[in-house]
């Protein structure tokens, strides 16, 4: 689009699925501006479901990974409804397209289930690129790249647009009935992570600024089998692999899964994560790793069941058919976010979120793998039917100054050093294994970098800021759950407390309580 407009119906920030296809409702009752801080359409590895190699419904599995916080209400929405719009999906395709080619199978693993597969790719892959198709066709959906959101506009009673650093990198303010955060995780908080670039927590540190409730941030999941080559992204290597029959080596070649856990290999994500962790710690090498081992499996099989995991390893000369592959865990998924019902609505008027950087109860304490997909897609369809009752409500009309790109500043040259600086003391202390000293030093040092990030003007230094800000946030609500549950786990605190924490943590300002 040539330039933002002074004001819309309808904000969405993010080019997710979740966003997208909250916007094609919206664009049905209003005008709806898509903002997105990259290019349009976002390409898959700029969306945190490159694990979703399949859609799996199964209820129960759901409630089970989320270790006793998932809402079996929320959960059987998204797993009834995600079935809803996935056929929706396949009926906008067409017959002719790829994404009609998807298909429903059983599947024995997972009993009372079907799973989801789309032919030679992901279903995430396929997912967003249908929701894209159907967007494009759509007159009254505007769509703003390389744009922004620094900040959300409120007056005493609702949210009411959004302050944007433009491509061009001037300030602009848009006004609205309401705004939907939809931007995704928060994985860059972390030293190694399979999520993108564009993942520094933003929608979270909007959400905070402008007064809005935040939910259960201590809970990150890590993929224990992330892809680890130096100097290349942590591509996350799906579950599914090892559902398939693949090994986890250490780096004596020995089998070791069976000491952590009567399942091996298909234990849970969080139980795996820490075994590969302690047997990292074991080989005390510099740079340590494990292996995952696939070179016992049939080869064809192999490449026909994964080919994007097959293409992405070759392209660091690894054939996983042949070659034993190098992994150790990386931040993934955030279960955590602001708060939200189903519907989208947060605690503040006319602002919602949908889905990760939302916290809706559907994971609890841990997320089955495949429900961010469903959750993105059902929580964004209904987001956009709820907003749609907020076209009532007229945006605030405002003046606009037009500033000169100057105003952004000069490039902090430590900017960089300061964001690795964060990333590697979360990574240490507020990573797979937590401990109260390791996370009370990360505190102290995040509050002593705050004068460096407090008043941003660059684009990047408001990445840095919501780095900051985020951390801040998973480090208290970490510190306040004196237990393990789910992907949190801590050493001081290696059981379950039902009688204490068999609650939601809420951190709003300074405080978290439990509710």
């Amino acid at each position: 689009m040539k330039g933002l407009p002074a004001e819309t119906d309808f904000i969405v920030i993010g080019a997710g699925v979740a966003g997208l296809r909250a916007a094609i409702d919206l664009a049905a009752a209003g005008r709806v501006l898509l903002l997105t801080k990259t290019e349009a359409p976002p390409r898959l590895a700029e969306v945190p479901l490159s694990d979703e190699e399949e859609v799996i419904l199964h209820l129960q599995d759901t409630l089970v990974a989320g270790d006793g916080l998932a809402s079996p209400e929320a959960a059987k929405i998204v797993i009834e409804e995600g079935a809803e719009r996935i056929e929706e999906l396949i009926s906008w395709a067409g017959r002719s397209s790829s994404f009609a080619k998807m298909s429903f199978e059983s599947e024995p693993s997972y009993r009372h289930s079907h799973v989801l597969r789309a032919p030679g790719n992901s279903a995430a892959a396929e997912v967003l690129r249908q929701l894209w198709s159907k967007a494009q066709t759509l007159k009254t959906l505007s769509v703003g790249e390389f744009q922004f959101a620094a900040e959300l506009l409120r007056d005493d009673e609702r949210v009411n647009g959004v302050s944007v650093i433009t491509d061009k990198g001037l300030p602009e303010e848009i006004n609205c009935s309401a705004v939907l955060l939809a931007t995704g995780g928060l994985g860059r908080v972390f030293g190694n992570t399979t999520n993108p670039d564009g993942a520094t927590g933003d929608g979270i540190a909007l959400a905070f600024r402008a007064g809005a409730e935040l939910s259960d941030l201590e809970f990150v999941q890590f993929c224990p089998t992330a892809l680890y080559v130096k100097n290349a992204p942590r591509f996350p290597l799906s579950p599914a692999l090892r559902r398939e029959g693949a090994f986890l080596r250490n780096i004596e070649l020995d089998r070791f899964m069976r000491k952590y856990h009567p399942e091996a290999e298909n234990a849970p994500a969080d139980v795996v994560s820490r075994a590969i962790v302690h047997e990292m710690e074991i080989s005390r090498a510099k740079d340590p790793f494990v292996y995952l081992d696939l070179t016992h499996l049939n080869s064809a099989s192999v490449q026909k069941r994964f080919p994007r995991i097959y293409q992405t390893c070759m392209k660091h000369n690894l054939d996983i058919t042949e070659d034993l592959i190098p992994v150790r865990p990386a931040a993934h998924f955030a279960m955590g976010g602001v708060r939200a019902d189903m519907n989208g609505k947060t605690s503040l008027a006319g602002l919602y979120a949908a889905g990760e950087v939302a916290c809706t109860g559907v994971h609890g304490a841990n997320r089955f793998p495949s429900n961010a997909l469903l959750e993105g897609l059902v929580c964004g369809a209904r987001a956009g039917k709820a907003m749609q009752n907020e076209l009532k409500i007229a945006p605030r009309t405002a003046i606009r100054e037009k500033k000169a790109a100057s105003q952004n500043g000069p490039v902090d040259a430590g900017l960089e050093e300061l964001i690795g600086q964060m990333q590697a003391a979360m990574w240490k202390n507020v990573g797979v294994v937590r401990m109260r000293p390791g996370m009370q030093e990360t505190v102290k040092l995040l509050e002593g970098l705050a004068p460096r990030v407090g008043h941003p003007r660059t684009r990047r230094s408001f990445e840095a800021a919501n780095l900051h800000a985020t951390a801040l946030l998973v480090t208290r609500s970490a510190l306040a759950r004196q237990e393990s549950r789910g992907a949190h786990y801590r050493i001081d605190y290696p059981g379950r407390d039902d009688k204490k924490f068999l609650k939601h943590s809420v951190i709003k300002g300074d405080s978290v309580r439990f509710i």
